[in-house]
């Protein structure tokens, strides 16, 4: 069995919790993980965010894993620690959306504009002939009948 102790430091005003897991050569078992996500979830739903993420953590719940990081990224706006859980579930492309933000405020605060984006100009289409006539033909027949 694993034990794991909660120790808080208040910091501007938000309670953050860090585990420290002691991890034994048993497994646990899925009667004994179906209670630890079921008590992260009743954290989470009561706002106990950090200590949801210690239950989640403990027992590899990706699910509830990722709605933490949500919750740090989209609602406390932390984009940073958000990261460390959106690594934990292998969440590539929110990963890349915080870096290209960061990449993007670096600029700005370096005064450097991002340039405007560059037109890219493709070659002529190839169009075969027959497929060119039956074109003008419907086109001809459209005008015909004062269609567009």
């Amino acid at each position: 069995m694993r034990n794991i102790y909660l120790s808080s430091v208040d910091t501007d005003s938000i309670l953050y919790y860090r585990a420290i897991v002691y991890k034994n050569e048993e497994t646990m078992d899925s009667k004994e993980r179906v209670e630890l996500i079921r008590q992260g979830n009743e954290l989470f739903n009561r706002g106990e965010i950090f200590r949801a993420a210690v239950l989640f953590e403990r027992t590899g719940y990706r699910d509830g894993l990722t709605r933490i990081a949500d919750h740090l990224f989209y609602d406390r706006r932390q984009p940073l620690v958000a990261l460390k859980y959106y690594r934990m579930v292998n969440r590539q492309d929110k990963v890349n959306e915080i870096f290209e933000r960061m990449v993007f405020a670096l600029g700005k605060l370096l005064g450097k504009e991002t340039p405007p984006q560059q037109k890219v100009e493709l070659p002529p289409l190839k169009v075969p002939p027959k497929l060119k006539i039956l074109a003008e033909e419907i086109l001809r027949r459209n005008e015909a009948s004062g269609e567009k």
